[in-house]
């Protein structure tokens, strides 16, 4: 006898039962604990892909005419938990003042900010570097993503 864990059948009824998204895992997503943070879509239109999911990130997003420097958005369920600005290290060692930096969105309550060096930087920028990510969701959120 030929056993199958899910028939076609079964799928397709699943489809419309269980709606999941691709980006919603863990409790945080469904208990809707990032809803009050802005939508990508909204916000930044002219937006593209630049990385896949990164744990605790999400995906980032950005308009290309940004880059390097940002904001990058890190975006999970489509919302922007939190903007990334990248910052040369050759920028700093000269005393370049960055002011002015437009996150370009109306900003939520920053939970942290979290500064980080990368001495090999980051594809497809490879020069030492600095990651300035200001964040909207706290970490035990961002952890369950």
């Amino acid at each position: 006898m030929k056993f199958t864990l899910f028939s076609p059948a079964a799928a397709l009824l699943l489809t419309f039962v269980v709606p999941l998204s691709p980006f919603q895992t863990g409790s945080a997503a469904a208990s809707g604990a990032l809803d009050h943070l802005p939508v990508l879509a909204e916000v930044v239109p002219d937006a593209v892909n630049i990385s896949p999911h990164v744990p605790n990130m999400g995906e980032h997003w950005a308009n290309p005419a940004d880059l390097p420097v940002g904001p990058v958005y890190c975006v999970i369920d489509g919302r922007v938990v939190c903007v990334e600005y990248m910052v040369d290290l050759e920028a700093l060692n000269a005393g370049t003042d960055l002011v002015g930096l437009a996150t370009g969105i109306e900003s939520p309550a920053i939970s942290h900010i979290d500064i980080e060096y990368k001495a090999e930087g980051i594809p497809p920028h490879p020069v030492p570097l600095y990651q300035i990510h200001i964040y909207f969701a706290d970490m035990q959120t961002l952890a369950a993503f």
